[in-house]
């Protein structure tokens, strides 16, 4: 083999090149532009799966609106009445480690009425806040009707309480009949979230903490209850269920004014037992018949 680097031996073999580098064919072009396509596109589905997802709220809505709308449920005071006196049960449990107690009218038929004196009132076995109050104008927030006067109008939440002809329905419907049979005749009508229908959990948008109550029915009665700790709207809801709850509409939480009387004629607070001074503060209630 030649040391000279410019001199070929009979057995070696040298490639020569003219400096250009070798330029893609037609065909490579088109592969690398077909392949640069399907990255882009890959790209793009993942970025529409990672960013483009419903938030819970929607997904939770999408699950629980469309079964829930016709819902209602309807419990008759008047055929559980007796000769005996009026007054309210109280039992406390606890389902899977949430405290709630439940009071029950007993002998007694259920009314909406306005305003602090009602908890001076010594025909009343069981009150508790119904409606919200509109922090901007004072007014009741959503439809309300008492003994067949408009109180106020509106349809803040879809949950819904009517009490016509000694009859309680529960239920849920961003319009019912029920709110103009309450005005016909001499009914009362008042609007709350909804936390459990026919047995399912309702989801709220709210996602604070605090001690929650419920008018509710169990058992085919109807009920007040109230949790022992500062509860998530789900959570309440999902109490409620393992509580045997059917159906159940929320009632004005945190320290809200009520109170109950007992077999015995013995009062007892839950709540807030201070008058709170507020224009059209209302309460769902129970009377002796």
């Amino acid at each position: 083999m030649s040391n000279r680097h410019t001199d070929i031996g009979e057995d070696e073999i040298r490639v020569i090149s003219s400096g250009n580098k070798e330029q893609p064919t037609k065909g490579h072009k088109k592969f690398y532009i077909a392949l640069a396509v399907i990255i882009v596109l890959a790209l793009s589905c993942i970025a529409a799966i990672i960013f483009f997802q419903p938030e819970d709220d929607d997904i939770e809505t999408m699950i629980v609106e469309e079964p829930i709308r016709q819902s209602a449920s309807i419990i008759s005071a008047v055929d559980s009445l007796s000769a005996g006196p009026a007054y309210a049960e109280k039992k406390d449990t606890v389902v899977n480690g949430v405290g709630l107690t439940i009071i029950t009218p007993r002998n007694a038929v259920p009314t909406l009425e306005i305003g602090e004196q009602v908890l001076d009132d010594p025909t009343v076995v069981l009150a508790a806040q119904a409606a919200d109050i509109r922090s901007d104008n004072g007014t009741i927030a959503g439809a309300c009707v008492i003994g067949g006067e408009l109180i106020s109008k509106g349809c803040a939440k879809a949950g819904f309480c009517a009490i016509i002809n000694g009859e309680t329905t529960i239920g849920v419907a961003d319009a019912t009949p029920m709110f103009e049979q309450a005005l016909s005749d001499d009914g009362y009508f008042f609007r709350q979230y909804p936390l459990v229908i026919a047995g399912q959990i309702v989801e709220n948008k709210p996602r604070g903490k605090a001690i929650r109550k419920a008018l509710a029915e169990i058992g085919g009665d109807i009920a007040v209850v109230y949790s022992h700790r500062r509860l998530t709207f789900h959570d309440f809801s999902q109490a409620l269920v393992d509580a045997g709850v059917r159906n159940a509409i929320y009632l004005v939480g945190s320290r809200s004014s009520g109170f109950y009387v007992d077999a015995d004629s013995n009062r007892f607070s839950f709540g807030n037992d201070k008058r709170q001074n507020i224009d059209n503060i209302n309460f769902i209630v129970w009377h002796q018949r």
